[in-house]
């Protein structure tokens, strides 16, 4: 909680000096704090209702709801060939890749720490399906990185018949349906990109950056300055860039030592319970968590912007949410004062969901 009002202060500090001196208030500002004060909000409230494991299941149940829901809108647009690119209910295939990346990681969690064996089954299930509608984004980043999940969640349990299986059968069904050519963003929403046009948006970027002295051009100040010759792109494919252009070195370099907190958060914790294997419920959430955070440089090209998505906010408060739960597993007991009885004596008694 302390970290992420320091982090809040620090956002609304970095956000007033590069206003202050770039002087930008158009609509997209407006619409960037906006975006930016939703994130702190639920990231402070999720981690704020964190009881213990039963908060973190709670959570990732949902998740799992929303990408059943997702697959089914997307299933439909297939099926009527309604679009000629698959969005969900996203704006483009990239905002849709990119929640479906997050919930793939989501679900090895999920599969943990559930306990009611009517749901167990439903996570990995989940998981091939939004692997599915990654596929049909046509992302290659994010396709590659829901089979790395995949083959490591496989490989925790000693599944290496499954694991050579899962490959054979992936590389034939590309080779069999070149009518899905993975790129790293294909023809739809957005033109195709390549890494050296990729690497040619992250410049600009920080381009933008140096010209504001590493200050920042302040909320939605890297729409109003970007460059006219990639105005079909409309971001630098890069979420460290994004928030380094817009709120400064300064805020990003704390955004990315509290990352770094994390891990090293992470690394306690399995280091702790080395005991236990790590599908465990005890180490699951660290493992993923580390890893989760270890590949945000690449999950975090798979779409032009970030901070204006509206899932992106749930996606860093459930992240948050985490790491509180990885930092104090056990949760907070509450006091619940009993009643009626004689004096003024309150008893101490953890709730219901605590263990």
């Amino acid at each position: 909680m302390v970290s992420l009002l320091g982090l809040s202060l620090g956002l609304i500090v970095s956000s007033l000096v590069a206003t202050s001196i770039d002087r930008n208030f158009g609509g997209s500002f407006f619409d960037q704090s906006t975006a930016m004060v939703s994130w702190m909000a639920l990231s402070l409230a999720l981690v704020q209702l964190y009881r213990s494991q039963e908060t973190v299941r709670t959570i990732i149940r949902g998740w799992m709801y929303a990408i059943t829901i997702i697959t089914t809108v997307v299933t439909y647009q297939w099926s009527t060939r309604t679009m000629v690119a698959l969005t969900g209910p996203f704006p483009s295939p990239a905002y849709l890749a990119g929640a479906m990346v997050l919930g793939v990681f989501l679900m090895p969690i999920g599969f943990a720490l559930e306990e009611d064996r009517r749901l167990k089954w439903a996570y990995p299930v989940i998981a091939v399906m939004a692997t599915w509608v990654v596929w049909t984004t046509h992302r290659s980043v994010a396709f590659a990185w829901c089979l790395i999940v995949l083959i490591i969640w496989l490989a925790l349990y000693h599944r290496i018949l499954v694991i050579f299986l899962v490959v054979i059968g992936t590389t034939t069904a590309i080779i069999l349906h070149q009518r899905i050519p993975l790129r790293w963003a294909d023809v739809g929403m957005e033109p195709p990109l390549n890494s050296s046009l990729h690497f040619a948006l992250m410049d600009a970027a920080w381009r933008i950056l140096q010209d504001s002295h590493f200050l920042g051009t302040g909320p939605g100040g890297l729409s109003a300055k970007w460059p006219t010759k990639f105005k079909d792109y409309q971001g630098p494919y890069s979420a460290f860039l994004e928030v380094a252009s817009q709120y400064g070195m300064a805020f990003t370099v704390v955004l990315i030592c509290s990352l770094i907190a994390v891990v090293l958060w992470c690394i306690i914790r399995l280091r702790n319970t080395h005991n236990q294997p790590l599908h465990s419920p005890f180490r699951a959430p660290a493992l993923w968590v580390l890893l989760m955070i270890l590949s945000l440089p690449w999950t975090s090209s798979i779409q032009a912007q970030w901070l204006n998505m509206p899932l992106s906010a749930l996606a860093a408060a459930t992240l948050a949410m985490l790491a509180r739960h990885i930092e104090s597993p056990r949760g907070r007991a509450l006091i619940w004062p009993v009643s009626p009885s004689p004096g003024p004596n309150v008893v101490p008694v953890s709730p219901p969901d605590h263990c």
